[in-house]
């Protein structure tokens, strides 16, 4: 069998502030006084015996005794059982050789102790004064204050006061207004009183040994605490420096204005300081009330510090807490008690330690804010803890929810003692500013040891119980309770809440249900525990017919609460009984779990599955047999998946495929027919993958699937390599040393994929130059329009595209400027040229041809001659175009028109008959990086502009022709004439051999002679 355990339960946090923790607030025991006698401004709950009694100070109310004092205060026993208040007398008869006693004033009862031993009780006030020197010399009066101390049964009282010394005549200097008591407190052989007016208001702590009538007190030699620090506004004593040893503490809520609290240790006659902790806050008070209490147990006193004056809007208060580390060492805790931070509340006005009221382990401290709820005032109550004590209060009880009308509730608290006689210490509060005072009790608390018992696992295949006379399957779910706890009947009723199938999938209905309830997984009880003893219900819970689930563990829950009874009444027969309440501890609640499983017969050990996911991407580009995305392209991803499982059956398989934002899932191909469901993953409401459900709740072991995601590019995407991982999870185990394959991960390229068409042509494409004839107006006679175009085909988009355009400019080797541009315009961007400082002659004045030069050049053969630009050619008009980001299908268009100086064509040598000026445009961006692909190698396009030489020879050449012409044709004829003179009749190649042979000129008729004579001839 499984069982589970839970030692204790307590309510959850929502029902512990609404209703409280475990002091009644429904039957308090309320007290009234003199109106305007500050009735409540302490509280002392007490036990004579058999008798509880509330002693309640009342610092401005009139003598019962001595009609003839002025309101000297007075102090008030209280039968809690009857309700009956009388005052204690008092009084001072003689105090010293000089030495006059005036009770007028003195504000008796402003502090009150009491010894836990015996019942000993000390009450002070503060305002006493010594009037000797004053009734005699007329000098100020001395507030030395005084203290009176009650036994157990109010029949002996004892005067204190300390801070008298003989012929002690000034105000102010040593003790002389030391304002002794106004705080007290009692330990086992200590008094100890705190004298905040002693030397000029620097202050002291007194303490009386009561064993050894010794008196010690704080002398500050050394100036350590500051004048005007009122050091003994509060006092305590606690176990600081070892569990068997007694230690002091002081308050000086007035030291630097920020206030401190401070831990003195007894030598002799003095106290030394052995310890300090300061407030961070000026004026928040910080010391005003202090508290040594042993919050974690561990036999150290622990300290609180109030500053109620603490402000974030104003006067909210905080509570400081220092846990003791050993030897004094204080550490303070990460977090303030804080209470409701109301507005103007004083939160830690009063600090007292209450006794452990809840029956843990660790005592526990109320707080006062008097002032919260415009003066109505209220209580927390905080439980000691393990750690220290919780940071939030487990009660709040405010003046107006007792039914009275009380005001400033909360100014003074008193505990630890038990008045009622439940075994249980209760709790006075006092609320002055209405002149009353209320007991609060402490209900019982019950610890409840709860268990749950379950089989081990549950076999689907054996109906071992009967539903409706039909087998069926089960589970037998056995809970048990065992209470205790102080003073509680013999029988304690419980009522649970039992629950199947808690943690089944949300998808599913729970698996199991309880006969009588139809189909619910919820089923309520009630058993009557017998205190210490081991009290058992069990049920059966039915298993559904459409289990499909079986890998799923099996939670039951059962969720408990006191039911209705009452718990023994207590000693005293004069207070009604209390109902108890389940106990508050930390860490734990009233709700107790446990799980069993179905029986599964497995291959492998611990039933583990085995997955092993692999996976590839089907990308649209490739470049170089390398697969890659072309941003922009509007093409999609196919994402191929492939699961495997090796092991045995996996439940609830899940593929979590994680992407960054710039990838879009569109669907899963045959999701249905393979089971596939994807929803999208967020966080912080960004999408960051897939988690995608696989396979019909489970994948049979040694099984395959197949699952392909397609998915889109964002067109805002920026290129770069981006990672993809699928992650591959079962609900049910699988072993650690199988997990290193449920993982793939995949990188995406991320590209662009550039292509760039450039090509361009110019109009007119040929033109004739050196027309003797033509005499041009302007020297740059012919005009040009070159055309360019750049187009982007895709598939993504081109960054930064920018063109080069080199025109020759110029005739090597010559300065003079053949080109120049009169408009330049471009649809995208902007173009400049690159070398417009070079230094070109624009003069029209053009170097001539000699009259040889122009015989050679018409005399020698037809020839052609190739202008182009290289690579950082300075004779080249050099253009830079930029357009930006190009878009897909984007096309820009370059406009050049340009004037062209024929005379520079004409410059001899240089000359040709053929003049084909190539104009280059190239692509120079983007260029090919990691990021970028270039579809087309090369981006450059060729504009051929020809020029053709005139036929026509210079003036001068055609001259000297004619004049050749004329000669050679009289030789030939004289030639002729000598031939017909020796040969008649002959034809006339014998005529031809006649004239070489007597002439001598037989190489007249050659290969050059026949050129230049027809070339004459066509002249």
């Amino acid at each position: 069998m499984r069982r589970a355990l839970a030692c204790v339960c307590a309510w959850c946090c929502v029902l512990i502030l609404s209703h409280g923790y475990n002091l009644d607030t429904r039957s308090p025991e309320s007290f009234r006084g003199q109106n305007g006698s500050m009735f409540g401004y302490s509280v002392l709950l007490h036990r004579h015996q058999q008798n509880p009694w509330l002693l309640v100070g009342a610092p401005t109310d009139d003598s019962s005794f001595n009609a003839s004092i002025k309101k000297p205060g007075a102090v008030y026993k209280c039968n809690i059982s009857n309700k009956k208040c009388e005052q204690l007398r008092t009084g001072v008869e003689h105090c010293g050789k000089t030495c006059w006693p005036e009770s007028d004033n003195q504000w008796l009862g402003v502090s009150l102790s009491r010894r836990p031993s015996n019942g000993d009780i000390l009450a002070c006030g503060h305002r006493w004064k010594n009037v000797f020197f004053s009734r005699k010399d007329n000098q100020n009066k001395l507030p030395h204050g005084v203290c009176f101390k009650f036994n157990s049964d109010f029949s002996r009282t004892n005067n204190y006061i300390p801070c008298y010394r003989d012929h002690q005549r000034k105000f102010g200097e040593n003790y002389g207004s030391c304002q002794a008591g106004i705080s007290n407190f009692l330990t086992e052989d200590l008094m100890i009183m705190g004298a905040p007016g002693s030397w000029y208001w620097t202050g002291s702590v007194l303490v009386h040994n009561m064993s050894s009538n010794m008196l010690a007190a704080y002398v500050d030699e050394d100036n350590t605490v500051q004048f005007g620090s009122y050091l003994g506004y509060s006092v305590g004593a606690g176990h600081f420096l070892h569990p068997q040893t007694t230690e002091i503490i002081g308050g000086a809520p007035q030291n630097g204005r920020i206030g401190k609290a401070y831990i003195f240790e007894v030598e002799g006659n003095k106290l030394r300081i052995v310890n300090e902790t300061s407030g961070a806050q000026l004026g928040s008070y910080y010391g005003a009330s202090i508290c040594a209490v042993d919050l974690n147990a561990d036999g150290l006193s622990d300290l609180l510090v109030g500053a109620p004056m603490y402000s974030t809007v104003r006067e909210e208060g905080r509570v400081y807490v220092y846990i003791n580390q050993g030897r004094a060492n204080m550490k303070e805790a990460e977090f303030k008690l804080v209470g409701s931070e109301s507005y103007a509340a004083r939160f830690g006005e009063t600090i007292t330690d209450l006794g452990d009221i809840d029956n843990d382990g660790y005592p526990d401290v109320a707080i006062g804010a008097p002032q919260e709820d415009d003066l109505r005032g209220a209580i927390y109550i905080y439980n000691g803890r393990k750690s220290g004590i919780a940071s939030r209060f487990s009660q709040r009880i405010t003046g107006s929810m007792l039914g009275g009308s009380f005001s400033m509730f909360g100014q003074s608290v008193s505990g630890g003692v038990d008045v009622d006689g439940n075994g249980y210490p209760d709790v006075a509060v006092g609320a002055f500013l209405s002149d009353s005072a209320v007991v609060l009790r402490t209900r019982p608390v019950v610890m409840v040891e709860a268990s749950m018992m379950l089989p081990v696992s549950v076999n689907r295949s054996v109906a071992s119980c009967a539903e409706n006379g039909l087998p069926a399957v089960c589970v037998n779910v056995t809970v048990c309770f065992k209470v205790q706890g102080k003073r509680i009947p013999g029988q304690i009723e419980l009522k649970y809440n039992l629950t199947a199938d808690v943690q089944h999938k949300e998808t599913f209905p729970p698996r199991f249900y309880f006969h009588g309830n139809g189909t619910s997984n919820v089923t309520a009880g009630r058993v009557k525990a017998k205190h210490g003893e081991l009290t058992c219900s069990q049920h059966q819970a039915f298993m559904r017919k459409d289990v499909r689930d079986i890998f799923t563990s099996i939670h039951f829950k059962v969720q408990y609460e006191l039911g209705e009874h009452s718990v023994v009444r207590g000693g005293s027969k004069s207070f009604t009984s209390l109902k108890p309440i389940l106990q508050q501890r930390e860490g734990h609640t009233n709700l107790v779990s446990n799980q069993t499983q179905f029986a599964r017969y497995c291959v492998w050990e611990n039933c583990s599955t085995n997955l092993q996911i692999s996976a590839r991407l089907v990308l649209p580009q490739s470049y170089n047999n390398v697969p890659y995305f072309a941003l922009g392209n509007g093409k999609t991803i196919m994402l191929n998946a492939t699961l495997v499982n090796a092991g045995d059956d996996a439940f609830l398989p899940k593929l979590h495929v994680r992407f960054p934002s710039s990838l879009h899932f569109i669907r899963v191909l045959d999701a249905e027919e393979k089971y596939v469901s994807c929803e999208i993953a967020e966080d912080n409401k960004t999408a960051i993958g897939l988690d995608c459900s696989v396979g019909n709740l489970y994948i049979p072991s040694l099984s395959k699937l197949n699952i392909s995601f397609l998915m889109d590019v964002n067109q805002n995407s920026s290129a770069g390599d981006i990672g993809i991982s699928i992650n591959a999870t079962r609900e049910n185990y699988e072993n650690t040393d199988l997990l290193h394959d449920n993982l793939a991960s995949l990188t995406l390229p991320l590209r662009y994929g550039v292509g760039l068409n450039v090509h361009g042509f110019v109009s007119p494409t040929t033109f004739i130059f050196g027309n003797p004839e033509l005499e041009p107006v302007d020297c740059y006679s012919e005009k040009f329009n070159y055309t360019f175009k750049v187009m982007n085909v895709g598939p993504s988009k081109a960054l930064d595209t920018r063109v080069k355009i080199q025109i020759p400019q110029v005739l090597s080797p010559y300065p003079d400027r053949l080109i120049r541009i009169t408009d330049l315009q471009t649809t995208v961007g902007q173009c400049h040229l690159k070398n417009s400082s070079l230094w070109l002659e624009n003069d029209c004045d053009v170097k001539k041809a000699s009259f040889i030069q122009e015989l050679v050049f018409f005399l020698s053969k037809s020839s052609k001659r190739i202008m182009f630009c290289a690579e950082a050619d300075k004779s080249c008009m050099n253009l830079e175009c930029r357009f930006g980001n190009l878009d897909i299908g984007k096309e820009v268009t370059i406009n050049l028109e340009v004037e062209l100086n024929p005379a520079v064509l004409q410059i001899s040598p240089g000359r040709h008959a053929i003049m084909q000026m190539y104009s280059v445009i190239e692509v120079t961006s983007p260029v090919r990086d990691a990021n970028t692909i270039l579809i087309k190698d090369d981006n450059v396009a060729l504009v051929t502009l020809e020029a053709y030489y005139s036929q026509k020879p210079h003036p001068l050449v055609g001259n000297a022709i004619i004049v050749f012409s004329l000669l050679l044709g009289l030789i030939i004829l004289a030639m002729l004439v000598v031939c017909l003179w020796k040969v008649s009749n002959s034809d006339l190649l014998s005529l031809i051999l006649c004239i070489r042979s007597s002439s001598g000129l037989g190489g007249i008729f050659s290969a050059e002679f026949i050129h230049m004579y027809f070339k004459i001839i066509v002249y």
